[in-house]
């Protein structure tokens, strides 16, 4: 999913965003309002006062300044912004500018960036089998390695997405890497297999079956 943040005085089109998903043939989320634990792929303002109140968790968003008729580009030299665009041209140019940033985009939307103590870590989402819970820690189980982080499952779910799921109070899979589903377990590739807690068996059924 690609996070927009429009801080625009102009009203959202609907049908240009419904435009953009196709083509990125990702899902696309915008927001009006700037909320701070959100981290943002685009951002797009017409106001530079706003980037000094971005929080540091923005700095590898695409920045797009909308450039009224009065605007002169020589006054923003000294602050870093990935495209200009014109106030006359706005979707034209929006489009071209998103389009560019496409490969950037698709992979940033697919990579989930988590720190646990002094360490960073950049893992690819399809990589990601199922992830388990011990006490205050997680193990991310990918199909190339494994990560413990001092993490929980609450938090690294919200991150994730819908495309992982719950399927025991220890548990969260990865639905694109379930092969079946049984009473009391559920398979996944590379034969593994997780308990399914009484829980959560109803939801998950909804999920994979519909």
């Amino acid at each position: 999913m690609i996070k927009i943040l429009w801080l625009l005085k102009s009203k959202i089109n609907s049908d240009f965003i419904n435009k953009i998903s196709d083509e990125l043939e990702l899902k696309v989320q915008i927001s009006s309002s700037f909320e701070k634990e959100t981290i943002y792929d685009v951002i797009i303002l017409e106001n530079l006062a706003i980037i000094s109140h971005l929080n540091e968790i923005q700095k590898n968003a695409i920045i797009i300044y909308v450039l009224d008729k009065n605007s002169n580009v020589f006054d923003y030299q000294n602050i870093y912004i990935n495209y200009y665009i014109r106030d006359l041209l706005l979707y034209e140019d929006l489009h071209q500018a998103i389009l560019k940033s496409k490969d950037y985009l698709l992979k940033k939307a697919n990579t989930i960036s988590l720190k646990s103590g002094k360490i960073n870590y950049h893992i690819i989402k399809n990589n990601i089998l199922y992830i388990e819970s011990y006490r205050n820690y997680i193990v991310i189980h990918t199909s190339i390695s494994d990560y413990t982080l001092r993490y929980t499952l609450k938090k690294i779910q919200k991150k994730l997405g819908n495309e992982f799921i719950q399927c025991h109070k220890s548990y969260l899979v990865n639905l694109n890497n379930v092969i079946c589903i049984k009473e009391k377990f559920i398979e996944l590739k590379n034969k593994i297999t997780l308990p399914i807690g009484n829980k959560y068996k109803q939801n998950l059924h909804n999920l994979i079956c519909k």
